[in-house]
């Protein structure tokens, strides 16, 4: 679960049309499939991060629509009809046309006229790929839950690992995507996705990109915001030494990160209310009773502020090691100093205090610990 927003896409379309008014921009464009859709909108990121229509429009007996409005430089916006949103970068000058079919599963749509959308269009090939494959295999993994609720768990881990194993061609290749696009607002894009999917191993080099994308595009509310977050998670990149937490036990007691020192600890950030958090706890229960004899053990921080509910969680859930809160979800301050924006959020931390890994869940998690310990 995650607090905050991340900009959506997946597929795209756009053309130039000749003397172009420079002191606004169109987007022109059409839709097949709309349901009972009668009307387009145009969404803008705001300082908050949110994305607020700045202009509508009804669409007209062949499903066509014009949008308009003004921006000095590029910007992010969508474009939106019934349930679904078009993402598209635009400025003043730019004459877009964009088309999209409501029912294509993909999301997918075309994008052209601009430099940006020539990007938009070739990252969407990549998106695509991943999309359709990612699709259908938690479509095939929701029907074998339905017909077997009694093995949920087991299917849940068996599908976060074929996830994976999907994910893996598709972030190499988004990567490569933004390194060699650096200077387009694309590559921001990219990186923003990347980061929404909670993938740790390109951490340091989007750390990095977020750096020069910040100096390029230094008016850019949503990159230089993506900068100072990223600035915010160098501190607790891997190699890094672990913010101190304490935090008061279920109990009462105060419990400090620094009572474990000499141990491995898998620091787990959670709720009661956080149901891929739930759904997890079952594979850490049988990773720490796996390991805690090898020097390993793991130190529970819940995001709830609700106490009942947390001790409720607890005892249902059955886990049997130590569990602390400051019972202020997102306000925490143990969670801010952590950088943490979505649950469940973990960090692997060594006898020395060092963060070794992050993230790591279900097998996955259990072939690091068998490895390093």
């Amino acid at each position: 679960m995650k607090k905050h927003f991340i900009v959506g896409l997946f597929g795209v379309a756009l053309f130039a049309v000749s003397c172009s008014n420079k002191s606004e921009f169109s987007i022109k464009g059409s839709f097949t499939n709309i349901g009972d859709a009668k009307k387009v909108y145009l969404l803008e990121l705001d300082t908050f991060g949110q994305m607020i229509p700045i202009d509508s429009t009804f669409l007209n007996e062949d499903k066509q629509f014009t949008l308009k409005s003004k921006s000095v430089d590029p910007e992010f916006y969508q474009v939106a009809v019934g349930q679904r949103a078009f993402f598209v970068i635009a400025e003043n000058g730019d004459e877009v046309e964009l088309k999209a079919d409501l029912n294509n599963p993909t999301g997918s749509y075309e994008i052209k006229g601009s430099e940006e959308a020539d990007k938009i269009t070739e990252y969407n090939k990549i998106t695509a790929v991943y999309s359709q494959q990612n699709g259908a295999l938690a479509e095939q993994y929701s029907k074998m839950i339905t017909a077997n609720q009694e093995n949920k768990d087991q299917i849940i881990a068996e599908y976060n690992a074929k996830a994976g194993v999907i994910a893996k061609p598709f972030l190499e290749q988004s990567m490569e995507f933004i390194e060699k696009n650096k200077k387009s607002m694309t590559a921001f894009f990219a990186a923003n996705i990347m980061m929404g999917m909670q993938h740790d191993d390109y951490e340091s080099k989007l750390i990095a990109y977020s750096k020069e994308a910040a100096e390029t595009f230094p008016k850019n509310t949503a990159i230089t915001s993506f900068a100072k977050q990223m600035e915010a998670t160098k501190k607790v990149a891997v190699g890094s030494v672990a913010p101190t937490i304490s935090a008061l036990s279920t109990n009462g007691k105060v419990i400090n990160l620094a009572d474990f020192k000499g141990k491995y600890v898998l620091v787990d950030f959670w709720a009661s209310w956080c149901a891929p958090c739930r759904q997890e706890n079952p594979n850490l229960v049988a990773t720490y009773h796996r390991f805690k004899d090898k020097n390993f053990t793991v130190l529970g921080f819940s995001l709830d502020d609700n106490e009942d509910a947390w001790k409720k969680a607890i005892i249902t859930d059955k886990l049997d090691w130590a569990q602390v809160s400051e019972l202020r979800q997102w306000d925490s301050p143990t969670a801010l100093s952590y950088n943490v924006s979505a649950i469940p959020a973990s960090f692997v931390i060594d006898p020395s205090g060092k963060i070794i890994a992050k993230n790591l869940r279900g097998e996955q998690l259990n072939q690091f610990l068998e490895k390093t310990l």
